[in-house]
């Protein structure tokens, strides 16, 4: 059987960094895997993930949780056909209901196959008082059918942040199994030995909007999923830029949300200083990248007014994504991010 875990929370909260450190100090002998999907259409996280030399296979644009379960069951079934890891860890986007996935895994179909572990979800914990979350569907459903809550981003909290978390917990029906309080989404292993309770998906029906007919072949392996292992190389996925062409915007809205994103020459260098100028003037929900810059090759993570920067392994491509909840000025966007490339 092979163990899977949903790693949910908001946009932002953590939940790639936490998924890094999970695979860091994973047990060596055991080969885990990760299913991510983004918001976003250029996939900036799977990348990330990939470029630690993490096994991933990326479902990108849109959300896994909804629509459609074709494509999420497309790249399940290719990671466990071509890889048979022993865990497989789900990062579903941030704006996606995560009861549609705890659904379809525990299809009949999948029984024999997997065993559904603790859904993990982070959080902020300023998120708590604030409406635009607490009255978020996305954001209640990511907290009820949590077995695991993980309080990140701690530094940044006031000790009413940390009595909101202590109430929620309180509150909690079922008890979480296990709770953190933490930063850089670090928690404990040893939670992720614990099984789902499925008495935290009751009061939710199962998702009308959602096939779980099986694939004729779960391991047929001709699926339109973005496969990445090891170094980036767009060569080989649905995300990359056709020869001879420099630069690549995509885009995409739903559920009140906007993302536009560049796929970018890997011979394009940016200005690192000019980079950081401009996303701390943008006032936008989210911003991250993975760049070629004057000072390396640089992921960056701009969120609630701060931008935070690891160095990264050399990229084939780099890639940038904007995530707002109002309309965005592609064009004028794209000037200005142009505008920090440093001419060769």
């Amino acid at each position: 059987m092979i163990r899977v875990h949903l790693i949910t929370g908001f946009l932002g909260v953590g939940k790639t960094t936490a998924i890094l450190d999970v695979l860091a100090n994973k047990p060596s002998q055991q080969k885990w895997a990760v299913l991510v999907n983004e918001f976003g259409e250029v996939g900036v996280d799977g990348t990330i993930l990939a470029a630690q030399g993490a096994v991933v296979k990326e479902v990108p644009g849109g959300c896994l949780c909804c629509v459609s379960g074709l494509p999420f069951q497309m790249g399940l079934n290719l990671l466990i056909a071509r890889e048979n890891p022993d865990v497989i860890l789900i990062e579903p986007t941030g704006l996606g209901h995560p009861r549609n996935i705890l659904n379809m895994l525990a299809a009949e179909h999948y029984q024999s196959i997997l065993e559904l572990g603790a859904t993990i979800c982070l959080l902020d914990p300023r998120h708590l008082s604030q409406p635009r979350y607490t009255s978020n569907d996305v954001f209640k459903d990511q907290l009820q059918v949590a077995d695991v809550l993980v309080a990140n981003k701690t530094e940044l909290t006031s000790p009413a942040d940390k009595s909101a978390f202590d109430t929620l917990l309180e509150r909690s029906q079922p008890p979480k199994a296990a709770s953190y309080w933490t930063t850089q989404g670090h928690f404990d292993l040893s939670c992720l030995e614990l099984a789902a309770n499925p008495q935290r998906r009751v009061q939710f029906r199962p998702a009308t909007n959602i096939s779980t007919t099986p694939l004729a072949n779960p391991s047929a392996p001709e699926v339109n999923v973005q496969e990445t292992s090891g170094l980036v190389d767009a060569s080989n996925s649905i995300l990359a830029l056709e020869e001879g062409q420099d630069i690549r915007r995509l885009e995409n809205q739903g559920d009140g949300y906007f993302s536009v994103g560049w796929l970018l020459s890997g011979n394009w260098q940016f200005s690192l200083a000019e980079l950081r100028h401009w996303l701390n003037t943008l006032n936008l929900q989210r911003a991250k990248g993975l760049l070629r810059t004057d000072q390396g090759y640089y992921v960056l993570n701009w969120r609630d007014g701060a931008l935070t920067e690891m160095p990264t392994r050399a990229l084939e491509e780099s890639r940038i994504e904007l995530i707002h909840d109002a309309a965005l000025s592609a064009d004028e966007l794209e000037r200005a991010l142009l505008a920090c490339r440093i001419n060769s």
